[in-house]
Parts: C-alpha cells; sequence; structure tokens
C-alpha cells in the first residue's frame, strides 16, 4: 500500500469518527426526549440515526474496497497502523489516535444505547401498570349503571352472603 492511498484511508477513517461522534450526540437527544417524553421528537431523531448508521456502513465498505490487498483480504485499523508505520511515523500515530477514538465513542454509544434500553422497557412497565389500573377500574365501573345504581340486585348480594355462611 502506498503512501497516498493511507492519507486517503485517514480522511475516510476522520470521516468515520465524525459519523460515530454525531451518532453519539443522537444517542443522547434520543435519551432526553424519552425522558422529557417527547414522543413526536422520538421519530425524527430515530430517523436521524438510521442516516448515520446507513452512511458509516457506506464509509466502512468504502474503507475496506481501498485497504483491499491482492489476495482479496482487507485490512483491519490496526494493520493499517502497522503499514503507516513503515512510510510515515506521524501519519501511524494519527491512525492509532483516531482508532482509539473510535473505540471510545463506540463504548460511549453502547452505554447510551443501554440507557436507552433501560428507559423503554421501565415505560413499557408504566404503560402495563396504567393498561391494569385502567381494566381494573372498568370491571369495577361494571357494577354500576348511569345513574350510579349497583347493577346487582339485593338477591345476588344475599345468595353470596349465604353461601358463604
Amino acid at each position: 500500500m502506498d503512501l497516498g492511498k493511507l492519507r486517503g484511508l485517514k480522511k475516510l477513517i476522520d470521516e468515520e469518527v465524525q459519523l460515530y461522534s454525531k451518532l453519539k450526540s443522537l444517542f443522547q437527544e434520543k435519551r432526553k426526549i424519552l425522558i422529557s417524553n417527547k414522543v413526536d421528537d422520538l421519530l425524527i431523531v430515530d430517523e436521524k440515526i438510521l442516516n448515520i448508521v446507513d452512511s458509516i456502513k457506506s464509509s466502512v465498505n468504502l474503507r475496506e474496497r481501498i485497504s483491499e490487498q491482492p489476495e482479496n483480504k482487507q485490512l483491519t485499523l490496526s494493520q493499517i497502523i502497522a503499514e503507516a508505520e513503515k512510510y510515515d511515523k506521524d501519519l501511524a500515530h494519527e491512525f492509532s489516535l483516531a482508532q482509539q477514538e473510535v473505540h471510545t465513542l463506540i463504548k460511549e454509544i453502547a452505554h447510551e444505547e443501554m440507557v436507552i434500553k433501560e428507559l423503554l422497557r421501565h415505560g413499557m412497565n408504566l404503560v402495563n401498570k396504567t393498561l391494569n389500573m385502567i381494566s381494573n377500574a372498568a370491571a369495577i365501573a361494571g357494577e354500576y349503571n348511569s345513574a350510579g345504581k349497583n347493577t346487582h340486585s339485593e338477591i345476588d348480594r344475599i345468595s353470596s352472603v349465604i353461601e358463604e355462611v
């Protein structure tokens, strides 16, 4: 691999770092939206997240095509760093810093995603409890007519008392 190709890969990796940074910001925004219960904004952020993920996939595919070796093997970032050390130590160091930044961003994104999943799970539990309360209230409300009178007759209550005794 020549120095020109390595510099092209560096630009591409820098773009990936920017995309991962945007993705992290969007996940943080999604968490805030879930906490503040602004459901309408959630779809907009999810669409932006999907667009960034597609851009990352495209960038990774391009990087793999550029770094492809004659044996049809794609170089990993660690291998690209080793290759860059042959030509330019500073460029290799820049690759190394970018690699560390990508790893850090990926960990932070994974953490944000875990927090979002927990918030969604908590929201689902609240919805289930609310539905249970509503269904229990509907069952109780069914015992009364529109005038507020008990729909069960006195005979029903007496018979149940007799059965228990």
